[in-house]
């Protein structure tokens, strides 16, 4: 009775595929992944960070809130721009937070693959 190789390898961090594993180690370089948590941050940087971005979504409801259904200003006028500007301001960082994650998300993807198929 011949029974085939394990398809699968067990590692600290669980079970792998074999062949998924054996073309990373000739592959992978697992810096990039240091080196994208730094673009990571210069993102982040460039659009003021995470809090600052939730920071304008809840400016911009409560401008919506007055604009749209007449709720008393909330937001003094002369600390923001119009409505649209930083509606487009936010979709900017937006954009720009996507396109670096997604970027982030093409170095996670052979790691991903590491996943056995059973």
């Amino acid at each position: 009775m011949h029974i085939p190789p394990a398809s699968f390898r067990v590692t600290p961090y669980g079970e792998v595929d074999v062949k998924a594993l054996e073309s990373l180690r000739a592959s992978y370089e697992t810096s990039q992944l240091l080196n994208w948590v730094d673009r990571l941050d210069a993102c982040l940087a460039q659009i003021g960070g995470i809090t600052s971005i939730r920071d304008d979504f809840l400016r911009l409801h409560a401008m919506a809130m007055t604009v749209l259904e007449g709720s008393l200003l909330t937001i003094a006028t002369s600390d923001v721009d119009s409505i649209w500007e930083e509606a487009m301001t936010l979709q900017e960082n937006i954009s720009a937070l996507c396109s670096c994650l997604q970027s982030g998300s093409k170095h996670v993807a052979p790691l991903a693959a590491l996943a056995p198929d059973y």
